[in-house]
């Protein structure tokens, strides 16, 4: 995300002085912005927050930010909203705060912000709001795949990679590792009990939980990875950049964050969790070992590596 040429903080201090000329000026910025009250109750939230978590404001003011809507969770999947909240300490020690959070979008999956909190302070120092501002942690991976529509590379319903481009991607992945030693790692995610699922629910929920998942490890690679739809409830990640320890905090988190992301079907909560393994390739792999790997490691092991 690139960084705005304007003070954030001083044009929200600016807004509250100056009213609807700053209003019109915050909803235009690319950043997430809401401020609430003392008691942490929403009174505005900029169209940035409307792109990032799919809440308009007309939903959201009124609300308090610690109910049952963003629900910002760490890496581990703890829930910071309530005690922990980042607004709540910046109200009660007057300190700015910058954390990495994972918020819940409006369509349940889950994805990595950057947040800045800080109180709203009157002229005689008395804190009596605070305000929060925040952007995607990652660029969006979706979008940067447009350009491949056109051919039929992309899966019409996740908007990721179809399993024959992910296959070639894999096969050059693999002869780069050999000829130039340039390292990947190999991923391969289940959702788990996807027949159960749609025995209760339907083939329409399944549908949706796919598109969730996918949503949810999209928002949470880095630009160099390839996420590709592989089968029925199954994806395909070809990652860079990692190291064997790296790789498998990536793995827990990808599990963590989809545990925690909300899937409502009908109005019923669904709890889905998907099962990773992944590998760092070696010399002389090719997709179709990548793939025999994956089949004997289904039974025993989440994640292994190769030097």
């Amino acid at each position: 995300m690139p960084e705005t040429t304007l003070d954030t903080r001083e044009i929200v201090e600016q807004a509250l002085r100056d009213g609807d000329l700053y209003r019109l000026l915050l909803d235009q910025m690319e950043e997430g912005i809401y401020i609430t009250d003392r008691d942490r109750r929403i009174l505005y939230w900029n169209g940035g927050a409307e792109r990032i978590t799919g809440y308009y404001a007309h939903e959201v003011v009124g609300r308090l930010c610690q109910g049952d809507m963003l629900m910002h969770c760490d890496g581990t999947g703890h829930v910071v909203c309530g005690k922990e909240c980042p607004l709540k300490d910046v109200m009660e020690t007057g300190v700015p705060h910058d954390c990495t959070l994972y918020l819940r979008h409006r369509h349940g999956h889950r994805i990595p912000v950057h947040i800045r909190s800080q109180a709203i302070c009157e002229a005689s120092g008395e804190r009596v709001g605070a305000v929060e501002v925040f952007e995607e942690a990652t660029p969006p991976a979706l979008p940067d795949l447009s350009n491949l529509a056109v051919y039929d590379c992309l899966d019409e319903l996740t908007g990721v990679l179809r399993r024959p481009f992910g296959e070639m991607k894999a096969r050059q992945a693999a002869e780069a590792l050999s000829l130039f030693g340039i390292p990947f790692a190999w991923m391969r995610v289940a959702i788990d009990d996807i027949d159960g699922h749609e025995h209760r629910y339907g083939q329409g929920m399944v549908e949706a939980a796919v598109k969730m998942v996918a949503e949810t490890l999209a928002a949470n690679l880095k630009t160099l990875d390839w996420l590709t739809y592989w089968d029925r409830g199954e994806f395909r990640i070809e990652a860079r950049g990692y190291s064997l320890a790296e790789l498998e905090e990536l793995r827990r988190t990808l599990e963590v964050l989809v545990r925690k992301s909300t899937l409502e079907w009908w109005g019923d909560p669904v709890r889905l969790t998907v099962s990773i393994m992944a590998r760092m390739a070696e010399r002389g792999d090719t997709l179709e070992s990548l793939e025999r790997w994956e089949d004997q490691a289904a039974g025993g092991g989440e994640s292994l590596g190769g030097e």
